[in-house]
């Protein structure tokens, strides 16, 4: 993983520009990098050199908002941590969260009865939400049938 420690940097400050924190955001690249059984928590500490409740937090963010996920394997006590790619293209799971935020915006609209620039705004947002529900399961369909063409094509 040293080999890939500039680039975990550098990958790590875009997710945090997208809302990570910075552990959360190192961690998140790093299991990127890591092969498909993960990295173990001490894995995580060692290479980054923080303290154990600063790995420990992130991880917990990152399972809360199912980025990450853990097992364990074989016998082994220790769990090992790994991106959880399947809430990406599950359409279930983008939808209840495509509802709840689109949800969220219209109650704050309403409640904030005001007619102003920035209701509108929460409209426009709240509008753009109801779109992806209709748009999303549409996009994962072609994204399906792209990837099993191509895996054809092998």
């Amino acid at each position: 993983m040293e080999k890939f420690r500039d680039k975990i940097e550098l990958h790590g400050s875009t997710m945090e520009r997208m809302g990570l924190g910075p552990v959360a955001a190192r961690v998140y690249v790093y299991l990127l990098y890591c092969d498909e059984t993960g990295a173990t928590f001490e894995d995580m500490v060692a290479y980054f050199s923080v303290s154990k409740s600063a790995v420990s937090n992130a991880l917990k963010m990152l399972k809360a908002v199912e980025m990450v996920d853990s097992r364990t394997m074989g016998g082994k006590r220790k769990r090992f941590f790994y991106i959880n790619f399947q809430n990406m293209f599950n359409e279930r799971y983008m939808e209840t969260r495509i509802k709840s935020f689109s949800k969220m915006l219209e109650d704050i609209r309403a409640d904030r009865a005001k007619d102003d620039g920035f209701a509108q705004e929460l409209e426009n947002v709240a509008l753009l939400y109801s779109m992806l529900l209709v748009e999303y399961p549409i996009m994962i369909e072609r994204w399906r049938r792209t990837v099993a063409m191509r895996a054809n094509k092998d």
